[in-house]
């Protein structure tokens, strides 16, 4: 088959600025927008055939478009949400094209506990398990039941266990070894009929009555979230952009003596330290420049006011997480998925 056969969705030479959250633009040497199973398929097998490399996007929420993407850049579109219950628990089945706080305001609305406080999470479902998302107190590991994937080189279609799926800090298998083999189409949920509320971090009480409802959680996190991270339709963006370090007790020890108010929190025996409060102490919070900054209401996030091109934002992240590492001795790292060719800086 030649490049010339391929499928009549496939366009070529996409920019692919309206699918990234950050707005920059770059471009793709294939796309296509993927709504069903079987276009998958065949652009799954034009790609084999054909030896091209295909990336799977989802909303572009966590992603860092650094330059043109050479390949197929395929957007999963999926949609469909089902659900079975069984006594108290709720298995939802999710395709993986579905907007993920769509999904956690259908389960609310619905009466199915586990997901609240992941509301207002931008992205789809399907790049829920890549990243192993969570939000106060909660990661989407604790309530994923399995993981509907299409192997790249066959295009069978299999359910993995999450207990499979290398599971850390927003990390997984999905992320890491296995980001070229499989495609997520769909995600399986076990929610619950019986609302066992957490609240207890990141100051979520705060403002909730005594024994809250799964409504009263959601729209707290909805509040809270809005108050801290600006909405990408507004401002480029892509959430938080760097990860909270973990760190062992002796770094901890280290940086606490130095600076007295470290805000960190135990886990297990390391330490997570909190980034937007480095960040914020080193005087970078509400900083910005040739179009991009830090945002003046959260430091763990990264913004684009005006740039077209990622390289200033990578400059930006440069100077800061050196910074930071002289003054703390941390390393930062980014949260967001680099995809595309490098620029000089």
């Amino acid at each position: 088959m030649s490049l010339s056969e391929s499928p009549n969705f496939i366009q070529s030479n996409v920019s692919l600025k309206p699918f990234n959250s950050f707005r920059f633009d770059a471009e793709a040497d294939f796309f296509a927008v993927i709504n069903q199973l079987d276009e998958l398929v065949e652009a799954l097998e034009w790609a084999n055939a054909n030896s091209i490399k295909i990336t799977m996007l989802g909303e572009g929420s966590n992603l860092l478009v650094t330059g043109d993407v050479k390949g197929l850049v395929l957007i999963n579109r999926l949609k469909g949400i089902s659900v079975s219950e069984q006594d108290s628990i709720v298995q939802m089945t999710v395709c993986a094209g579905e907007s993920w706080h769509q999904v956690v305001t259908f389960a609310v609305a619905n009466g199915f506990s586990g997901i609240e406080n992941l509301a207002l999470i931008p992205g789809s479902a399907g790049a829920a398990p890549v990243q192993n998302i969570g939000a106060y107190g909660v990661e989407v590991k604790d309530v994923l039941a399995r993981v509907q994937v299409m192997d790249r080189a066959n295009a069978e279609l299999l359910w993995i266990n999450a207990s499979d799926c290398g599971f850390s800090y927003r990390d997984s298998y999905f992320k890491q070894d296995w980001a070229d083999r499989y495609f997520i189409t769909a995600i399986s949920l076990n929610l619950s009929r019986d609302h066992k509320v957490k609240v207890s971090y990141g100051g979520l009480a705060n403002g909730l009555p005594d024994n809250p409802g799964i409504q009263q959680v959601f729209d707290r996190v909805c509040q809270v979230r809005s108050e801290k991270l600006p909405d990408p339709k507004l401002i480029g963006n892509a959430g938080s952009f760097f990860k909270n370090p973990i760190v062992d007790g002796a770094q901890y020890q280290a940086v606490l003596k130095d600076f007295p108010d470290l805000v960190a929190f135990a886990v297990g025996d390391s330490w997570k330290l909190a980034a937007g409060w480095m960040i914020d102490k080193a005087g970078w919070k509400g900083y910005s420049r040739e179009g991009v900054g830090v945002y003046d209401k959260q430091a763990l996030c990264l913004v684009n006011h005006e740039a077209d091109k990622a390289e200033y934002l990578l400059r930006l992240e440069r100077d800061l997480t050196l910074d930071i590492f002289q003054k703390f001795g941390v390393q930062l790292e980014r949260e967001p998925v680099q995809l595309g060719e490098l620029p000089q800086l």
